[in-house]
Formats: structure tokens, sequence, C-alpha cells
């Protein structure tokens, strides 16, 4: 297999994300970093909006339109979705015709710990977009080429990726992945246990969309955080009217707490089965933290009192997995290659 992608060949890095879809086209970087989202006219099925446009739309449309998340827990749930969803960004692609996707090396990349089916799904979903040469590859070995860090040294480098359906943890050395583990514990069921929590304590039933921005407001895991009380909208499952209620910090943290305990045991299962080299690595280089949910406030702190590791968040947490495909697009599968040095 060769290490460098042909000239005459195009390649293209996609981010399937549960929450995102990050799409990187090789001469022209990322081209499309919004949610996961694609809204259809259920009559002619027409796409109506996509990526941010439709994730607006979420539980306020009528119900000629129908929106659709294509994925669920890092996997793709809807394969029609999923496809008018890429295939429409790439047709806001300019000068980028269906000849010249054909012609694209793609690399998918997914949680480490899919099954075959699953990996199965998504070769699909490349094959029924005309493109015939793709591969898989996990979002923990991109996250860390995308965030700066050479995996294809001698040392063990442990990545810790929070996103929207997934948590995914992993040890890398020489260029792949030694050890992994998976919850399908992060984002989205945290915008949940939110959403749950607002309905028993208070009797309100609030969307996705405010469940998400209360995490993102006030989503702090500082073990002294400055308690802010935030007023948001619901309906009253008593009465059936609109209502407003305050929520804090304080209650916030007492919802994400428990998701983060899963997240360390999580952590520290890998590290108990870490070899004891790589171990000496991680402890003196420290675990980085990628995903839209190691933004959460706190987060660096809340990990590294629990573990005793340094613990540090990659600067481009969100993009990092998309930027990464770049030099897994480079190196196509050749662990004897550094890409970075290509």
């Amino acid at each position: 297999m060769s290490a460098v992608i042909a000239n005459d060949r195009l390649g293209l890095g996609i981010d399937l994300g549960t929450a995102n879809l990050l799409v990187f086209l090789e001469k022209k970087g990322i081209i499309f970093d919004e949610p996961s989202v694609i809204a259809f006219d259920r009559e002619s099925g027409k796409i109506v909006a996509a990526g941010e446009d439709a994730h607006k739309m979420l539980g306020k449309v009528h119900s000629k339109i129908s929106v659709v998340k294509p994925l669920r827990n890092g996997v793709i749930s809807d394969m029609r979705a999923a496809k008018a969803l890429l295939s429409y960004v790439l047709g806001k692609v300019e000068n980028l015709t269906e000849k010249d996707i054909s012609k694209t090396t793609c690399v998918i990349c997914c949680p480490s710990e899919v099954t075959k089916i699953e990996r199965d799904v998504m070769t699909d979903l490349a094959t029924k977009m005309n493109i015939t040469d793709v591969f898989i590859e996990e979002e923990i070995k991109s996250g860390a080429l995308g965030a700066g860090v050479d995996i294809f040294k001698s040392k063990g480098v442990m990545v810790v990726d929070i996103g929207g359906g997934t948590t995914d943890v992993g040890v890398i050395s020489f260029g792949d992945i030694v050890l992994s583990r998976t919850i399908r514990k992060a984002g989205s069921f945290m915008d949940d246990e939110i959403s749950k929590f607002v309905k028993k304590t208070q009797s309100v039933e609030i969307g996705e969309l405010t469940s998400e921005k209360m995490k993102i407001e006030l989503g702090d895991l500082h073990a002294e955080a400055k308690n802010v009380v935030n007023r948001y909208a619901g309906r009253d499952m008593v009465k059936g009217i609109p209502k407003w209620v305050m929520l804090s910090t304080t209650e916030v943290q007492s919802v994400l707490i428990p998701v983060f305990e899963e997240i360390v045991k999580l952590i520290m299962g890998v590290l108990k089965d870490t070899p004891p080299e790589l171990s000496a690595d991680i402890y003196k280089n420290g675990i980085l933290l990628t995903g839209g949910c190691s933004m959460i406030r706190g987060i660096e702190e809340y990990v590294q009192k629990r573990i005793q590791v340094p613990v540090k968040v990659v600067h481009n947490p969100l993009t990092c997995v998309a930027e990464g495909t770049k030099y897994l697009l480079k190196n196509r599968g050749d662990y004897l290659v550094n890409p970075l040095q290509l």
C-alpha cells in the first residue's frame, strides 16, 4: 500500500461526529464545520437546510419538515440522511465535480471500538457517493496528529476524546493504537441528563437546544466554582404552558460529575492495562483531552486530581480530528512512514 496518495487523487477527510460534521479537503483545508443535522421537506424529499441552519430548527418545525441527526453514539443511524448531508457539503465546494469526487481518496474517522458492521456502513456511505478509495481510521489517532503530536516516536501518548456521542480513550505508540476503550457517554448523554434533572426537580420540560445551552453556560467542574444562576424557558408539565426555570452552576455540576466519574473510571481502566514503559511516558508527558466536552471549565483540574497524572486540553479540541486527516491521507496505513516528515 502506497504511503502517499497518487498525484491525480484528491484527499478527503471526514470527521463524522455525533454533534458536528467536519470535512477536510486537500488544498482547501476544512470546508465544513457545523452540526451534523439536516432538514428535509417530507413531500418532495428535498433538502431544506443543513448544518447550523438545520440545527436551529430542532424542536421548532411543523409536520411538513423532518429534521434528522444522521449519527447516534458515534455511528451512522440514518444512511440516507448521512449521504444527503455529505453530498450537500461537497456540492457547495467550488469547482468540485462528481468526477473529482469519484477520484477522491477518503478517510473517515470513527470511535476506536465501533464494530466491523458499523465500519462497513461508513465504507458503504463513501461507496454510495461514488468514492472508490476509502479507509477508516480511529478518531484518537487523527486527533493526536491534528493537535501536532508526533505519534510515530518511541513514546506513549494517551488521548481522551470526549465528543458528542462517545468518549474514546486510547494509548498510541509508534504510529498506532496499543489499546483503547470506548463508552457511549459524552455530550449528548450529558444534555439528556440535564433535561431529566430539570423535569424531575422543576416539572418543566426543556428542549434539546436548551439543555445543550445549559451545559455550555453553566458547566463547571472546578471544586469551588462560582455559583451562577441563569434563567431558561421550557414547558410546564402540569399546566402545559410556557414557564421560566432557574438553574445554577451547582445543579448542573451535580448532573455532570457522575458522567465524568464514569470517564475517569474508563481512563483508569486503560491505564491499568497499559504496559509499564508506556505508563512511564504518559506520566511524564501527560494525558491529552480532545473533543467538544473537553472545553467544559475545570476539566483539566478535575481529571488530574483523580488520576494524579498531568492533563492538558489540546489547543484545537473541536477541529483536531479533521485537521489530523491530512496526515492520515499522507500516511495511508503505512505505519513505517511518518507523515509529519513528508
